[in-house]
Parts: C-alpha cells; sequence; structure tokens
C-alpha cells in the first residue's frame, strides 16, 4: 500500500502571504457583504499607501477601545456632536468611525498627530469625509496645537493618556469647561507607556476634570482600557 505522504498532491500546500492587491479584494469583498463604508475605505487605504502597517490599528483590541468609546458617546451627547478633535489620532481610524455613526451627527472631525507620517494615511481612510470637507489631518505637538483659537472644538477625544507624563497640565491648556474623553491603560510593559493607571479612580484623580459624566474600564486581554467623560 502507497503512503499516501508521498502523492504531492496530498501534502499541505504552503500559501504565499496575501499582497496588497490580494487583500485588497478581500477587504473589498467584506465592504459589500458587511455594507460597512469603513471597510471600503480601508481597503482604498491599503491600496494608496501600502508602506503604512495598518494592522494594529485595526486589531481586534483597538477596535474594541473605539468602538466602546463611540458607542458609549452615543448613549450620552445629543446630536449633531459638532467639531471633534482627536489627539493622536494616529490613522485617523476613530475619526472615522465617530463620522460615519449618524447617531452622533460629527459635522467635522480633526485627527492630530505628532507623526508627519500618519496625516497621508489619515486622510486617506476619511477621503469621503475631507471630500465633504469633514475631516483634516493636522501634524502638531498636542502641547503646542492651538485649543483656545475659535472656533474651537465641540468635543476633544484623547485615547492616549498612558503616553502623557502630566496629564492635567495638559488638560489646562484646553479652554475651561472643554467637553473631553479620556482613555488610559494598566499596561505598563510598553517603554512608552509612562503614566499607566491601575484603575479608572486613578485616572479621575490624575485628571481632576470639574465634571464627570461617565466613567468606565473595559476588561481586554492582556490590559484593562479606563475611560472617562466629562469637562475640563
Amino acid at each position: 500500500m502507497q503512503d499516501s505522504s508521498g502523492d504531492p498532491k496530498l501534502k499541505p500546500q504552503v500559501e504565499a502571504p496575501l499582497d496588497t492587491d490580494a487583500l485588497f479584494d478581500i477587504l473589498r469583498g467584506v465592504a459589500f457583504l458587511t455594507g460597512s463604508a469603513v471597510v471600503g475605505d480601508l481597503a482604498r487605504t491599503i491600496a494608496d499607501t501600502p508602506r503604512a502597517d495598518l494592522s494594529i490599528a485595526f486589531n481586534h483590541k483597538q477596535m474594541a477601545s473605539k468602538m466602546w468609546l463611540r458607542d458609549t458617546l452615543a448613549g450620552l451627547v445629543r446630536p449633531p456632536l459638532g467639531g471633534v478633535l482627536v489627539c493622536g489620532g494616529w490613522y485617523g481610524v476613530l475619526s472615522a468611525l465617530l463620522l460615519d455613526d449618524a447617531r452622533l451627527g460629527v459635522a467635522h472631525a480633526t485627527s492630530l498627530d505628532l507623526d508627519p507620517s500618519c496625516a497621508e494615511v489619515a486622510m486617506s481612510l476619511n477621503r469621503r469625509h475631507g471630500a465633504a470637507g469633514r475631516f483634516a489631518a493636522a501634524t502638531a505637538d498636542m502641547y503646542a496645537f492651538p485649543y483656545r483659537v475659535a472656533p474651537g472644538f465641540d468635543l476633544v477625544v484623547n485615547t492616549s493618556c498612558e503616553h502623557i507624563p502630566d496629564l492635567r497640565g495638559w488638560l489646562d491648556l484646553l479652554p475651561p469647561g472643554q467637553s473631553v474623553v479620556l482613555q488610559s491603560n494598566n499596561y505598563d510593559r510598553e517603554p512608552d507607556h509612562v503614566a499607566c493607571v491601575r484603575d479608572v479612580a486613578e485616572l479621575e484623580a490624575m485628571a481632576r476634570l470639574n465634571q464627570v459624566d461617565w466613567r468606565g474600564a473595559l476588561e481586554q486581554r492582556n490590559y484593562t482600557r479606563f475611560m472617562l467623560i466629562g469637562r475640563t
């Protein structure tokens, strides 16, 4: 009896890694299947900015944290929300989710990041909103951004508070009474995470907001993410 493993047709085939064109086609198919405009935007962004590594920005933990923020915000605010500034906005993923959600009625979103390579990717991902005058990508240090220049923002979001050594010092740059959403975590194994917190109470003590409308925690593998929604 011949050993079937000797038949090359029966041997496991090693698949080549997906190239950009194949991933583009897969994501376009998923966008059609789900009706998600954001997935369609992601497909086009991967095709247009092949050097950008979007794998972390769109991994399940990052998306869970952003959708948690979006859905919580939708339950609190009365639309339309108006102008939103996302500090540490990276590739503009959170802006894309907020702009795409009709429950929020976001008129305009600005994604702010210190890394100049982020703006091109963020503009590509948010191309629909940019063409409609609803999105902008800004490259600047969040400590040097003119937050108090009119007309200002209805909401300022910072999901990277673990990167800020003096959270209250940064919050003092914002206009008094500014609506904010803050996220941090307890993942202290990352060298850039210089201000992790143990729980949401520690984040609240660090931020010292004048008004807290919502507080909570999201358990994830390897760490917990904490969030505050309130006013400076």
